[in-house]
């Protein structure tokens, strides 16, 4: 992720922002409780979705060609982002905490979105629509 991608805003890690997601912390999904009851929204941001083999999603950002669906969960506090920050792993170069520009109707915002770089995440499969579905297991 490069400053000089569209959309994509580079920020400080504890820049209280909204937080967009698309996968396992959307509404009625496994890991929802971990935002509590912060207020959500429809929501949606350039990207690439991908399936990957282990389950859940993985958003690619660089050379945004379509529009990715999620909620914008509003700004979490610091201590949930670190908590969320771990569960993505961040530390160990799984994801990227961006920040990056999110529609939320007709009106843009910056939010933070949990990015995979594209190399990784190709290993998924793309998901066209935009819209995760989770993987039903037997």
């Amino acid at each position: 992720m490069s400053a000089d991608e569209p959309g994509v805003f580079v920020r400080g890690p504890h820049t209280p922002l909204p937080l967009f997601v698309y996968g396992t912390l959307l509404a009625g999904q496994p890991q929802a409780a971990l935002l509590g009851a912060l207020r959500r929204r429809p929501a949606q941001v350039r990207g690439r979705l991908f399936q990957l083999p282990a389950g859940y999603p993985a958003l690619v950002v660089e050379g945004a060609d379509g529009w990715v669906v999620g909620e914008l969960v509003d700004a979490p506090p610091a201590r949930v982002l670190a908590l969320l920050d771990g569960y993505e792993g961040v530390d160990e170069g799984l994801f990227a905490r961006v920040a990056c520009e999110v529609r939320v109707g007709l009106r843009a915002e910056r939010g933070w979105a949990y990015v995979m770089d594209p190399a990784r995440a190709r290993v998924g499969r793309l998901v066209a629509s935009g819209r995760w579905q989770p993987v039903r297991r037997r």
